[in-house]
């Protein structure tokens, strides 16, 4: 098997969980082997790499979601190996080149069934999480892992007076802008709250910049965090406030932080908190119904279609005085709450938390 000297790092815009796991995944790689590693990301999806490991790869600048940026870089390393997280159009890019490339889907127990561009990877890997090896096809290529994490520090026991706000990177494909009504009611609510103790907001950094100019409060740090930061303070957090996004709700129960949960942005988010409610890990959570009138039953709905739906969900919120107000209750009250991590531990605990280790492994006798 001829050796491939060149490992390039594909994700997709989406948020920060595809991010959090590629940046995971070469962490891991970087850790056991000296060769080239090109990370091939937009802006966004460099916002939370860490300056440490920026230093020891090469980071290429393009459009994950364009086929002509993807097939340019590929073409630019002479034969590399190409791992995928959650970007379709990467995968078939690099499978119509004739390279070999693995593929990482988390939302595997999402899909009806499987794309079936991702089945053109080498190997294509889903989590063990929500019965997902009970709805698998037959095919050789599919391995079932424990969750993507990387190197996770020691849960620490005793939590710091500390609470890590959480809301992702606030932007993906499927929407022109932000949700600025969303925005205003988690503003709304901050601007009511005493903030006894200190609380860092973290998130994409366009959100976080239009919060913080409305908000003057010492107790309140507005901060995108690289990844070794993200995980050093969640791991310190007396309590965890977050979408339920699956990368951070996953660190967070492996670090038994408290966990609580916010309104889902996004149809992955919709459906893992009801997961998640089901598997009776988040008793501490906001849903939409919870505070409107109107319910809306996401489960045949696709990401495109949803998004634009929980934009108008935010807006109505915000613009209806009585939705507005008992969100903000709400809220105040979940950020006051003491969730419990019996659950949620257990969750992990089942699960794993070692697959990036599996991934690099499978990765490494591809690269002699």
């Amino acid at each position: 098997m001829e050796s491939n000297k060149t490992v390039i790092f594909v994700s997709n815009p989406f948020g920060f969980g595809p991010t959090g796991k590629t940046v995971a995944l070469i962490e891991e790689l970087r850790h056991s082997w000296s060769g080239k590693i090109v990370y091939a990301a937009s802006p966004m999806c460099q916002e939370t790499l860490p300056e440490s490991l920026k230093n020891t790869i090469i980071v290429e600048t393009i459009d994950e979601r364009n086929e002509e940026s993807l097939i340019k870089i590929f073409k630019k390393y002479n034969h590399p190996f190409i791992v995928c997280t959650l970007n379709r159009l990467a995968i078939k890019s690099a499978k119509n080149l004739g390279l070999r490339a693995f593929f990482i889907d988390s939302l595997a127990w999402m899909w009806k069934e499987i794309p079936e561009e991702y089945l053109l990877a080498d190997t294509y890997y889903c989590f063990n999480l929500f019965g997902i090896k009970d709805r698998l096809p037959p095919k050789d290529n599919i391995k079932v892992i424990s969750p993507v994490f990387g190197h996770l520090p020691i849960p620490q026991k005793k939590k710091e007076d500390l609470i890590l706000f959480h809301i992702g990177g606030f932007k993906n494909p499927f929407q022109d802008q932000m949700s600025l009504s969303y925005l205003n009611l988690l503003v709304e609510t901050f601007l009511l709250s005493n903030f006894k103790i200190h609380t860092i907001i973290t998130g994409g950094n366009d959100a976080l910049e239009y919060m913080k100019s409305k908000i003057n409060n010492p107790n309140l740090e507005f901060r995108t965090l690289d990844r070794n930061e993200f995980l050093k303070k969640l791991n310190e957090a007396k309590h965890f406030i977050t979408t339920s996004g699956l990368t951070a709700t996953l660190e967070s129960f492996a670090l038994h932080t408290p966990t609580s949960f916010i309104p889902p942005t996004n149809l992955s988010q919709w459906k893992i908190l009801k997961l998640l409610i089901q598997a009776g890990c988040a008793n501490s959570k906001i849903e939409w119904h919870d505070f409107m009138d109107n319910e809306i039953d996401f489960t045949d709905f696709t990401e495109k279609d949803a998004v634009p739906q929980f934009h108008q969900l935010a807006k109505g919120a915000y613009t209806n005085p009585q939705y507005h107000q008992r969100f903000c209750q709400l809220l105040l009250e979940l950020i006051n709450s003491h969730p419990s991590t019996v659950n949620s531990t257990r969750l992990i605990s089942a699960a794993g938390i070692n697959g990036s280790q599996t991934i690099i492994a499978d990765l490494l006798p591809y690269l002699g």
